[in-house]
């Protein structure tokens, strides 16, 4: 069988295959023992009918079609495997006219599994400086407890930026999303739930006053019920107590010095790890076939559905509130999928280049993990794993990040 490949832009392959006249003839015997199985002909007993009734019988285009069907899906697995590419979308045949006695051609066009290729990653340096928390930090967490069990009181004064204005709509001009007549709604001041006009309106009133807003084709006129303000409990080791469960001040700080010491390494390791990334990415060249971006949009899109689910909302509510359709939303993913794709790309070489794979042991804990989340044995977790495919995302998620410490490892300077 000769074989010509041909390599296009975005990992595309063009397979222009021939089959030798023997196998075609091959191929259309096999072709006629089928349909004589298939057909009945009267007169004759099933498969037994004579090629040239059969062919009679059923026109001899069935028997070449039946035969294309017998040769080509083979003709062309034996072709992706003589020529050594590895396909990721079903192919698209163009099959030419099919004449026995004569080779068999066909065009198959298919995405093939990118190459990864990346310059020197061994050589990616960058620095890293591990975060401080200091006093204002500690004293701003505080300021933020005290915001959060804080109540408000009438203020006897007029309304200030941070002041929550409780409102009466006294009356509109026509329909208007966010008020209805006689509703009271509780504004803040600068905090920005409502449209900053009727924030803006507010600030400087007192309690009595009217305000008229407009808000596009439409006004709304507010009555000031009365002006709040927050009034903050005093830092004491009671407040320690009741806020946070602390002993006393001087231990609530320390809880929150841990607290915001631990957030910080956290967030600092992942913005280091996204510059190590980052680095990782200018030195791939990866030509991502269109069908690898369109699959991670879907995902994206599934993603983004569970979520609204989980919320009670719909992707429909969605697009309505966000102003967006489906092909919108799905041109926006696709930056962040191609990024995705890639970095999982570039890491997996990585990984193959360096023999990184998870133990045995840490492929268990990670299935315990998931086991304990879900609340369900183990060895049932491993089952359900293995006869979704999960199991094989799972290690390849377990190998990534293996690769990514080790390539955060060689950027910090800690080994060569």
């Amino acid at each position: 069988m000769k074989v010509d490949v041909k390599r296009e832009p975005r990992s595309r392959a063009v397979l222009e295959v021939e089959i030798p006249p023997e196998s075609v003839s091959e191929g259309v015997e096999a072709a006629l023992r089928k349909l004589n199985r298939k057909v009945e002909i009267p007169g004759f007993r099933r498969g037994k009918a004579p090629r040239t009734m059969l062919e009679r019988f059923v026109g001899k285009e069935t028997v070449l079609e039946e035969a294309v069907k017998e040769l080509v899906p083979d003709a062309y697995a034996r072709a992706v495997d003589q020529v050594g590419v590895t396909p990721i979308t079903r192919p698209e045949i163009k099959v030419d006219e099919v004449k026995e006695g004569e080779p068999l051609r066909f065009v198959a066009t298919v995405d093939l599994m990118p190459e990864v290729k990346i310059a020197d990653y061994q050589s990616i340096r960058i620095p890293h400086v591990e975060p401080q928390v200091g006093d204002p930090d500690i004293d701003a967490a505080v300021e933020d407890l005290r915001s959060r069990h804080g109540h408000l009181v009438s203020a006897q004064a007029d309304a200030a930026r941070g002041d929550f204005v409780l409102v009466k709509v006294a009356d509109l001009s026509g329909p208007l999303e966010r008020f209805s007549k006689g509703k009271e709604y509780l504004i803040e001041i600068g905090g920005g739930s409502f449209p900053a006009e009727v924030e803006a309106a507010l600030e400087g009133a007192a309690a009595g006053a009217r305000a008229e807003v407009r808000l596009g084709e439409h006004t709304v006129t507010l009555e000031v019920v009365d002006v709040k303000r927050r009034e903050l409990p005093e830092v004491t080791d009671e407040f320690a107590r009741t806020a946070a469960g602390a002993g006393s001040v001087t231990v609530l700080r320390e809880q929150l010095r841990e607290k915001l010491s631990r957030e910080a390494a956290e967030a600092a390791q992942g913005d280091y790890e996204q510059k190590v990334l980052d680095a990782l990415l200018e030195r791939a060249t990866i030509d991502l076939p269109d069908s690898m971006i369109d699959h991670e949009v879907e995902h994206m899109v599934g993603d983004l559905a569970d979520t609204l689910q989980k919320r009670g909302l719909t992707l429909q509510r969605y697009y309505e509130a966000t102003q967006k359709d489906e092909p919108k939303l799905r041109e926006e993913f696709r930056p962040a999928a191609e990024r995705r794709i890639r970095a999982q790309l570039a890491i997996e070489e990585v990984a193959r280049a360096e023999q990184l794979s998870p133990a045995q042991e840490e492929i268990d804990r990670e299935v315990e993990n998931v086991a304990r989340r879900l609340q369900q044995d183990p060895a049932r977790v491993r089952e359900w794993l293995t006869e979704t495919g999960r199991y094989d995302s799972l290690t390849g998620t377990l190998r990534r990040q293996k690769a990514l410490a080790h390539l955060v490892t060689l950027a910090r300077g800690e080994r060569s």
